[in-house]
C-alpha cells in the first residue's frame, strides 16, 4: 500500500514557511531531491512538485525479469516525466501508482537495455529486458569506409573510449582525460615553457605531435597555431589543440593505433584519432571542483548540454562547458649561497654583492621562482545537427562545430638584481619581479556537408573550416633598455594557423559479387592552409637606448615578434585516394588503399596500405596485420616560424634565435628547404574473445620515419666575422640560433596490449574495466646533415646527446593501466592505477651529468552515488598516495643531490625535472563532482 505524501509536498513544505529565507528555500529544495526518494520506504519514492490532491491515482503491478524469465531484483519502475517511480522487490514485483493523465512507464537495470511500457490499458504487466550490448560490441567509425566493426573485428588495432570512461579519471580537459585512459598516449604539462604550458604536447605510441592525425566526426581538425620551440618532449613539434574540445560534447573517443597516411592524408603517421561528437542527449547539468592537499591548484567547472529531435527527421545537440584553475607552486629552493654567487658571478666587489645575496635568500629561498601548473580559464561550445531532406535516397544535410576560448597565465623566470638590474626603477621596493606568459588563445572548427545515396552509391560532400589563434602578452615583465618609462605589460605579437578542407567522399558495398561483401570507396580532398605572425607593440622588442650596447632589449621571458618576423604565408594541396575492402568469407577480410596527395610548396607524394584479418575458432581468435607507407608534410609553421627566446642551455642563458627555414641565410649554412617525412609502418595482432564480455587484444608495430624534421639546437659565433654562421647571427641579432631541418631517420618499435571485461555478475553488483599496457622504443638510426655543417664540426650542436636522448628516453617507454569499475544498486567505484616507466635524460657533452628517473605507480579511487534517477555525486582522489617524479636530488645523489651543470636545476630552482616530466608535479587532488539530468 503506497504511502500518501500530499500532505508533505515539497511545495507544501515551503509555503508553511513563510518567513524562510530564499535561499534557504532553495536548500531545502535541493536537499529533497537528494533525500526525500530514499525517506518514503525501501521501494517506493516520490518527489510532489505540484498539489497531489487535484488528481486521481490507479495502481499498476507487474513483475520484471531477464530475457530468460529469471526475476530482476532492484530494477527502476519510473513514471515517464516525473519523480515517481519504485524498484522491484527480491521477487521483481512490484506496485506503482500512476497519475491519471500518465500511461508510460519506464523499467531500467544495469547492463540491460532501458525500456518503455504503455500501460493505457493493463493494470498487470509481465516484463523482459533484453541484455545491454557489451561495451566489447560497440563498434567503431574509423580504420575502414566500409561497413561497421567493433574493435575484436577490426583488421587495424582501436581503441574505443566513452565520455562516461572519460569522466571517471576525474580530470577536467580532454588532453589530460585520455592521458589517464590510453597507455599509447602522452600529454604532460610543461611549467615555465612559454606557451607549450598551456597545450600540453601529446604524443601517440612514441612519437611526438605532429605525426598524429586529429579528426572531429571524422573530419580533419585544425592545428594549433603554436610551435613547440622550448626544450622539452616535442619540441619543434606542432600538434592539435586538444583542450579546444569538451569530452562532455562526446559521445565517445575512437583512436586508430595504425599508420594511416593512405587512407587520411598527412600526419596519421603513428594514428589517428576521432572525437565522434554526440547526436542526443537528455538535458544535463555537471558541476566539478578540485584541489591538491598542498590547498592550491583549485579547479572549478560546470557542463551543461541538451538535445532536441526536429520534426523526427533530425537532431540538435548543445554543449557548454566553463573550466577554471589556479596555478600550483612546486619550486625548489637554492642549495647554497655559495652555489648561486658562483653561478652568477657574485662577489663582495660586485654591485650587488655576497651580503647582499645572502640578505637576498634569506627572504626569498627559492629566488622567487615559481613552477606549477599555469592559471587558466576555458569555455568551450559545441554543437551537432543533422536534418533528413529525403528519407527514399537518405539525403542529409549536417553541420557541427566547436568553439574555445582560452586565457591563463604561467610564471617565467624570475628576474632577480644580480641578472636584470634597474627593474626597481618600475617595480619600486620589490627584490624581483616574475614574468608571466598570458596568452589568449582562440580555436574554431565549423563544418557542412551533405549526405545522399544515388543507385547504392553513398556519397559525403563536405567543407570544414578550422582556426586557432594565439595572441601573446606577457605581464609583470620589463624592458631594460627604456629604464623607468617601460612598461609592465607587453603585446608580444600573435600566431595564427587556419584552414578550410573540402571533401568528397563515395562508398559501396557489393553484396552480389561472389565475396561474402566488397566494399569500395573513392574521393578527393582539397586543403587550403595559413600561417600568419603578427609583430608585438615596439616596447616588446625594441631598444629604448640605442646607443647603449649593454642593455638588454625586449621583453624578458619573451621578447616581442618584430615587423621582420611578421609573416602571411599560404598553401594549398589536393589529394586523392581510393580504398577496398574485401569480405572474402565471414572469417577472412583483405583491404587496401592508396593516396596521391601533391603539395603547392613542397611537391607530391604516393602512400599505400594494406591489411587482413582471419577470424578462427568459432570466431573467438582473429589474427590480423597490416603493412603501410606515409608521409608528413612540413607544417607551415616549421616553415615560417621565427622567434627570440629565453632558454636555459650548458652555455648558461641565452636569448635563442629560431630562424625562418625560408631565410635565405640558411642557405649560406647549406640548410636545405624542408620536404616531406616518410614512413613505413609494420603491425601484427590478435584479439580473442574469452566471452561476450571478456576479450583480449594484442598488436606489436614497427614505425620507420625517414627525414624527420626537428627543431636543431643552437649554432653560437665562431668569433671569425667573415664566417657565414657569425655573419647569419648577426643579421638577426642573437647569440645563437637554430632552425628546422629534416636531420634524423628513426624507428620504433612497441607493443599494445589491452584486457577489457564489462558488466561481470559479481555478488549482488557487476564488474568492469580493463588492464592495458604500452611499450615501446625509439631509436634514431642516422642523421643527416648538410655538408657546410658536417665540415665545421656542428653536426653535435644541431642535435646533440641531449638532442637524441628527447626522440629516446624523455617520455616514458612503458604505461601500464589497470582500472576496476563495480557497480552495486546506486553505489559504484572506480580503482585505477598507472604505472609510468622510467626517463632517462642525457647531457649535451657531460655524460657524467646524465640521470634517470625512476618508474613510479599512482593509485586513482572514486566513488560514486546516485540519489535518484537524475542526480549523482562521485568523490575521488588522483594520485592518492601523493606521488611525485624523482627529483634532482635523487636523480644525482651521487654527486651531493646537484648536477655538475647547474643550467640543469637552475642551482635548486627546479626540484623536478623539468626536461623529462612524466606526469605532472601536482601530487594529490582531491575532486568531487555532481551531476544532474533532466
Amino acid at each position: 500500500m503506497r504511502k500518501d505524501y500530499s500532505k508533505r509536498s515539497l511545495p507544501n513544505l515551503l509555503k508553511s514557511q513563510s518567513k524562510m529565507p530564499l535561499a534557504l528555500k532553495y536548500s531545502l529544495f535541493i536537499f529533497a531531491l537528494c533525500t526525500f526518494p530514499m525517506s518514503a520506504s525501501s521501494n517506493n519514492f516520490n518527489i510532489t512538485i505540484e498539489n497531489s490532491n487535484s488528481y486521481q491515482e490507479r495502481e499498476v503491478t507487474g513483475i520484471v525479469r531477464d530475457n530468460t524469465g529469471t526475476p530482476l531484483p532492484g530494477a527502476t519502475i519510473l513514471v515517464k516525466g516525473t519523480n515517481i517511480g519504485v524498484q522491484s522487490d527480491f521477487d521483481g514485483k512490484f506496485s506503482l501508482m500512476l497519475p491519471e493523465d500518465k500511461n508510460i512507464i519506464v523499467i531500467s537495470f544495469i547492463s540491460f537495455k532501458t525500456k518503455e511500457v504503455d500501460v493505457s490499458k493493463s493494470k498487470t504487466i509481465d516484463v523482459k529486458l533484453d541484455e545491454a550490448a557489451a561495451r566489447l560490441d560497440d563498434v567503431v567509425i574509423i580504420g575502414s569506409r566500409g561497413k561497421p566493426r567493433t574493435s575484436f573485428d577490426s583488421p587495424v588495432p582501436v581503441d574505443n573510449i566513452s565520455t562516461a570512461e572519460l569522466k571517471q579519471t576525474g580530470k577536467g580537459v580532454l588532453d589530460q582525460q585520455l592521458m589517464a585512459k590510453v597507455p599509447s598516449y602522452n600529454s604532460t604539462e610543461q611549467p615555465v615553457s612559454d606557451a607549450a604550458a598551456h597545450f600540453s604536447p601529446a604524443g601517440l605510441r612514441g612519437l611526438f605531435p605532429s605525426r598524429t592525425l586529429v579528426l572531429v566526426n571524422g573530419k580533419r581538425k585544425n592545428l594549433s597555431a603554436l610551435v613547440y620551440s622550448y626544450v622539452t618532449p616535442g619540441r619543434g613539434e606542432v600538434g592539435v589543440d586538444m583542450k579546444a574540445i569538451p569530452s562532455a560534447a562526446l559521445e565517445r573517443v575512437e583512436i586508430l593505433r595504425d599508420g594511416a597516411a593512405a587512407q587520411y592524408g598527412s600526419d596519421a603517421v603513428a594514428g589517428v584519432i576521432n572525437l565522434v561528437l554526440k547526436e542526443n542527449s537528455d538535458p544535463f547539468i555537471n558541476t566539478g571542483y578540485s584541489v591538491t592537499t598542498e590547498g592550491d591548484g583549485e579547479q572549478y567547472q560546470i557542463e551543461t548540454g541538451f538535445g532536441v529531435k526536429i520534426a523526427d527527421k533530425g537532431f540538435a545537440n548543445f554543449t557548454f562547458s566553463y573550466f577554471d584553475q589556479k596555478q600550483t607552486q612546486r619550486a625548489g629552493t637554492i642549495t647554497s649561497v655559495e652555489d648561486e654567487a658562483n653561478y652568477w658571478g657574485v662577489t663582495d666587489d660586485t654591485d650587488f654583492t655576497i651580503s647582499d645575496l645572502q640578505s637576498f635568500l634569506q627572504r626569498n629561498p627559492s629566488a622567487g621562482f615559481q613552477v606549477g601548473s599555469p592559471d587558466v580559464t576555458i569555455t568551450n561550445f559545441a554543437y551537432n545537427t543533422g536534418y533528413t531532406l529525403d528519407e527514399e535516397t537518405n539525403t542529409e544535410i549536417y553541420s557541427f562545430g566547436t568553439l574555445a576560448n582560452r586565457t591563463g597565465s604561467s610564471p617565467q623566470f624570475a628576474r632577480v638584481p644580480y641578472w636584470v638590474p634597474g627593474f626597481e626603477q618600475i617595480y619600486p621596493g620589490t627584490d624581483f619581479f616574475l614574468a608571466e606568459m598570458a596568452p589568449r588563445i582562440n580555436d574554431y572548427t565549423f563544418a557542412l556537408g551533405l549526405k545522399t545515396t544515388y543507385n547504392e552509391w553513398d556519397f559525403d560532400l563536405s567543407s570544414t573550416m578550422g582556426r586557432n589563434r594565439i595572441d601573446y602578452y606577457i605581464e609583470n615583465s620589463f624592458n631594460q633598455s627604456f629604464g623607468a618609462s617601460s612598461p609592465s605589460d607587453f603585446y608580444n605579437g600573435a600566431h595564427q594557423f587556419s584552414h578550410v578542407v573540402n571533401n568528397l567522399d563515395v562508398v559501396r558495398s557489393f553484396e552480389d559479387t561472389g565475396l561474402n561483401s566488397l566494399t569500395v570507396g573513392f574521393g578527393a580532398e582539397h586543403r587550403t592552409e595559413r600561417f600568419v605572425t603578427e609583430e608585438g607593440e615596439f616596447a616588446s622588442y625594441g631598444d629604448g637606448t640605442p646607443d647603449d650596447l649593454t642593455d638588454r632589449t625586449g621583453s624578458e621571458s619573451f621578447g616581442g615578434f618584430r615587423p621582420e618576423n611578421a609573416s602571411n604565408d599560404y598553401r594549398s594541396n589536393i589529394g586523392l585516394y581510393t580504398d577496398v575492402t574485401a569480405d572474402i568469407t565471414e572469417d577472412f577480410l583483405l583491404g587496401g588503399a592508396v593516396r596521391y596527395e601533391n603539395y603547392s610548396d613542397f611537391g607530391s607524394n604516393l602512400s599505400w596500405k594494406a591489411n587482413t584479418r582471419y577470424k578462427t575458432l568459432d570466431n573467438k581468435l582473429a589474427i590480423r596485420g597490416s603493412i603501410s607507407t606515409g608521409f608528413r608534410a612540413p607544417a607551415l609553421h616549421q616553415i615560417y616560424y621565427t622567434a627570440t627566446t629565453t632558454t636555459l642551455t650548458e652555455n648558461g642563458i641565452q636569448q635563442n634565435g629560431i630562424l625562418n627555414n625560408a631565410d635565405p641565410a640558411l642557405r649560406a649554412l647549406g640548410i636545405p628547404k624542408l620536404d616531406a617525412e616518410t614512413s613505413f609502418n609494420l603491425g601484427a595482432g590478435l584479439t580473442y574473445r574469452f566471452s561476450r564480455k571478456i576479450g583480449l587484444t594484442m598488436d606489436v608495430y614497427q614505425i620507420d620515419v625517414d627525414d624527420r624534421i626537428v627543431l636543431s639546437g643552437q649554432v653560437t659565433p665562431t668569433g671569425d666575422p667573415s664566417s657565414p654562421i657569425d655573419q647569419t647571427l648577426s643579421s638577426v641579432n642573437v647569440g645563437a640560433a637554430g632552425f628546422f631541418l629534416n636531420a634524423i631517420n628513426t624507428r620504433t618499435k612497441g607493443i599494445d596490449i589491452v584486457f577489457s571485461y564489462d558488466n561481470i555478475e559479481l555478488g549482488k553488483g557487476f564488474l568492469s574495466g580493463s588492464l592495458a599496457a604500452n611499450f615501446n622504443k625509439t631509436e634514431v638510426r642516422s642523421t643527416q646533415f648538410p655538408k657546410f655543417i658536417e665540415d665545421n664540426n656542428l653536426g653535435d650542436a644541431l642535435f646533440s646527446r641531449e638532442d637524441v636522448s628527447r626522440v629516446e628516453s624523455w617520455r616514458p617507454r612503458s604505461k601500464i593501466i589497470g582500472s576496476i569499475n563495480y557497480t552495486l544498486d546506486k553505489f559504484s567505484t572506480n580503482l585505477s592505477m598507472m604505472h609510468y616507466g622510467k626517463v632517462t635524460y642525457r647531457h649535451p657533452s657531460n655524460p657524467a651529468d646524465d640521470a634517470t628517473y625512476g618508474s613510479k605507480l599512482l593509485t586513482n579511487l572514486s566513488f560514486s552515488y546516485d540519489f535518484t534517477e537524475k542526480i549523482a555525486l562521485t568523490v575521488g582522489v588522483n594520485n592518492l598516495f601523493n606521488v611525485y617524479p624523482d627529483t634532482f636530488a635523487d636523480a644525482y645523489s651521487n654527486n651531493g643531490g646537484v648536477p655538475k651543470d647547474r643550467n640543469l636545476d637552475f642551482v635548486g630552482r627546479f626540484k623536478y625535472p623539468w626536461q623529462t616530466t612524466q606526469f605532472g608535479i601536482d601530487g594529490t587532488r582531491i575532486f568531487t563532482n555532481i551531476a544532474f539530468k533532466f
